[in-house]
């Protein structure tokens, strides 16, 4: 468990998910790269997807499993209409 904890607090601090913590909106090159590192580490994860609407900014959530028990989960909005 301690080595999942330490790669796990590893691959948060990289460049690309602290451009996701500290950006209000996301591109899909920034989520892609985010689900490519995670698969790379072996890291079980789902993404959610949530198109736009007229009332509702097109959202992905993607979250990240710790254990049964705990997760982390990324609510995100994206910067442009996804077509």
């Amino acid at each position: 468990m301690d080595d999942l904890s330490n790669q796990i607090g590893r691959l948060l601090t990289t460049d690309v998910f602290m451009s996701l913590l500290n950006s209000d909106l996301l591109n899909t090159a920034k989520l892609n790269a985010a689900i490519a590192l995670l698969i790379k580490a072996r890291i079980p994860f789902d993404v959610e997807f949530t198109p736009g609407t007229r009332r509702v900014e097109p959202q992905a959530i993607l979250t990240i499993y710790i254990n049964p028990n705990t997760t982390i989960s990324f609510a995100l909005e994206f910067n442009a209409p996804i077509i």
